[in-house]
């Protein structure tokens, strides 16, 4: 919900050219240039880290109830929920510093895109709130910080998805070495599960990944895919916070049936609802 209402009020869009990548608010109360909004757009493009540290939060806790359930139980009410907001405050944290002030657009990297700015959006970027990283073509110290920025910021995303898919990777063998000693209903809650473990884990690789990656690197090596890649990249990071409930909505049945009976109003016979007990605790299946 968070990162839906910063789209609408920081709605942003992408310029590459040449050597440069460019992230600017296209529209709004916060378009023009003001140390303010310069901070507001590098909050903004925290919130991609930020839904790595929940994807990280959420994922260490589907491990925490198959490898050490009684550790959880004990601690993550209120320990352990407190740390994941901590944890999460501190991704904010580390992306907003980064873009700010290494990938902020200072006046020459600004100079440098003005005139493509011009052309593709008719707007002067000397009076817009924007994040440029430049690599060559500038001064020494634009492309410095351009550099060290999107390396600390590339070495965060690849962490991040490494986690993702480690304990992805941990999770699926778990369940998998337990189908053999499982009933046929707890399997196929656990077929589920593991259906939606992927997907969770291939969300934040297509839609926000591997669009920032691209883009980011793409003028390393001036190239130009053109401007359908720049509008995809912004529309598919944006879309990144809702695809990751909507995967678990649609492969976990109970979730499923409880969505379609609120928004469709869609009833659904108590009578083929079952328990099994997986990992000590009582689980829901439908049939």
């Amino acid at each position: 919900m968070a990162t839906s209402l910063m789209d609408m009020l920081v709605p942003m869009c992408v310029l590459i050219y040449r050597h440069a990548f460019s992230v600017f608010i296209s529209d709004g109360f916060f378009s023009q240039h003001s140390e303010f909004n310069q901070i507001l757009i590098a909050f903004r493009c925290s919130f991609i880290s930020g839904a790595y540290a929940v994807l990280h939060a959420h994922f260490l806790y589907r491990y925490f109830v198959l490898f050490n359930n009684q550790f959880l139980t004990r601690y993550f009410m209120p320990c352990g929920l407190f740390t994941a907001v901590f944890y999460c405050i501190l991704h904010l944290i580390y992306w907003t510093f980064f873009c700010y002030y290494y990938c902020g657009g200072d006046y020459s990297r600004r100079l440098y895109i003005r005139e493509s700015m011009f052309e593709h959006h008719g707007q002067d970027v000397l009076n817009m709130s924007i994040i440029i990283v430049q690599y060559f073509e500038g001064t020494d110290d634009a492309m410095f910080k351009s550099r060290f920025g999107i390396l600390f910021l590339s070495i965060l995303s690849f962490i991040s998805l490494a986690l993702i898919f480690y304990f992805g990777y941990k999770i699926w063998y778990k369940l998998s070495k337990q189908s053999s000693d499982m009933s046929e209903k707890t399997k196929k809650l656990q077929t589920q599960l593991v259906k939606a473990l992927i997907v969770q884990a291939a969300i934040p690789t297509c839609v926000s990944f591997a669009p920032c990656i691209i883009s980011w690197y793409q003028p390393i090596f001036a190239l130009d895919f053109g401007r359908w890649l720049q509008f995809a990249a912004g529309i598919a990071v944006s879309t990144f916070p809702a695809l990751d409930p909507l995967a678990l909505i649609y492969f976990v049945p109970i979730l499923r049936n409880k969505f379609l009976s609120t928004i469709m109003f869609i009833k659904f016979n108590s009578k083929n609802v079952s328990r099994v007990s997986t990992t000590g605790q009582s689980q829901i299946v439908y049939n």
